[in-house]
């Protein structure tokens, strides 16, 4: 009678899921001191969230006004300067 083997594990490292964007979480922005360069046009800089606004951001126009619009992360850029950026402004850094 033929032995059966014994299964043997997967050691294949498992992908790992993306970490939740948190206060701590390490990300990649859009940002330029230069006003004459497009918004799209700003380099990716890295930096560390240190704030979340959550609810109280003002996502919409809802003040009646198109400028100081409250956004959800504070992110202390590496080079030192704070900016404020939304979820679809922000990714993981590598």
């Amino acid at each position: 009678m033929a032995k059966k083997r014994d299964a043997v594990p997967d050691k294949a490292p498992k992908p790992q899921q993306p970490a939740p964007t948190s206060v701590g979480s390490r990300v990649v922005t859009r940002h330029s001191s230069d006003s004459e360069l497009a918004a799209d046009q700003w380099p990716k800089a890295a930096g560390i969230i240190v704030d979340d606004f959550g609810d109280t951001a003002g996502h919409d126009n809802s003040y009646g006004r198109d400028w100081a619009i409250t956004r959800r992360w504070a992110i202390a850029l590496d080079d030192g300067p704070l900016v404020f950026r939304n979820d679809n402004e922000i990714e993981a850094e590598d």
